[in-house]
């Protein structure tokens, strides 16, 4: 029982807690958010939000009928979730719990450093880089990860030999004038980009091609790339642009169905779990 918390219904405290038997989770707020989890073997099978039952998900979204039978959902009564804790797990929530004994504890966060449960058994995670990734992933991958990101995200664009696009991943750690000078070309080459998809989309409905093969998305993909760019040279530049993280940047531009989208998600979902609490 956490006050005022959610640390328990989250992924990477449930997954952990479930591996040799199972845990359950109710969670609520005063703003009526809510969830109801079970998990089992390390992994989340059953989790939906209260008041909307019939949105499930996990890797056995049925796993929690069974414990389920006579309970109303749908409504902010949250006695609900606490008698399908009691039935999924056999704990005891009633009036001797509650007027008994408590241990209490300071609740430390777990940080997001964990494989989510949906790239679980991805092929792609026995394969470098991701095999070294997984191993130890934290915030001190993420410079590695950022610049990896934008390698995928260039080879997508088309730009692997764009000058700009070569100086940029070459000046990191050159002096700030010159990395401030090529900031500002692949500023302009990006609202150049900006200018030319939007021209190019006059002419997008009388093209067959999928979406993200239109010359207008190719521009503007390229856009983003050269933006993302000039956002991963700007940090310790006196003008920077806002702080901005390229690896968040290139999720506009990372769409189609290629090895290298299929890589890029797969790392932005890492990128995600890195990330500081």
């Amino acid at each position: 029982m956490e006050n005022n918390g959610y640390q328990g219904s989250r992924e990477e405290v449930l997954r952990p807690l479930s591996q040799l038997g199972r845990a359950a989770s109710a969670f609520w707020n005063v703003n009526a958010r809510s969830q109801l989890s079970l998990a089992e073997e390390g992994l989340v099978l059953s989790s939906f939000d209260m008041l909307f039952p019939d949105d499930i998900h996990g890797t056995r979204p049925d796993a929690w009928q069974p414990l389920l039978q006579g309970l109303s959902f749908g409504t902010s009564d949250w006695g609900a979730g606490l008698v399908a804790l009691q039935r999924a797990t056999g704990a005891r929530l009633d009036a001797a719990w509650a007027a008994g004994p408590h241990l209490a504890v300071d609740i430390v966060p777990v940080r997001r450093a964990l494989v989510p449960q949906d790239l679980v058994g991805s092929p792609l995670l026995q394969q470098d880089p991701f095999a070294s990734y997984v191993t130890d992933l934290g915030p001190h991958l993420l410079p590695q990860m950022q610049r990896y990101a934008l390698e995928l995200a260039i080879s997508h664009a088309g730009i692997t030999d764009h000058a700009l696009v070569v100086a940029a991943l070459e000046a990191k750690d050159t002096p700030a004038v010159a990395r401030e000078r090529l900031r500002d070309g692949l500023t302009t080459a990006y609202y150049e980009g900006v200018h030319e998809g939007r021209r190019l989309s006059i002419t997008d409905a009388d093209d067959s091609r999928p979406e993200w093969e239109l010359p207008s998305h190719l521009a503007a993909r390229r856009a983003i790339v050269l933006h993302a760019l000039a956002e991963y040279l700007a940090p310790d530049l006196s003008h920077d642009m806002g702080h901005h993280d390229p690896a968040y940047t290139l999720t506009a531009a990372m769409t189609g169905e290629s090895d290298d989208t299929e890589r890029f998600w797969l790392l932005h979902r890492l990128y995600k779990a890195s990330q500081p609490t």
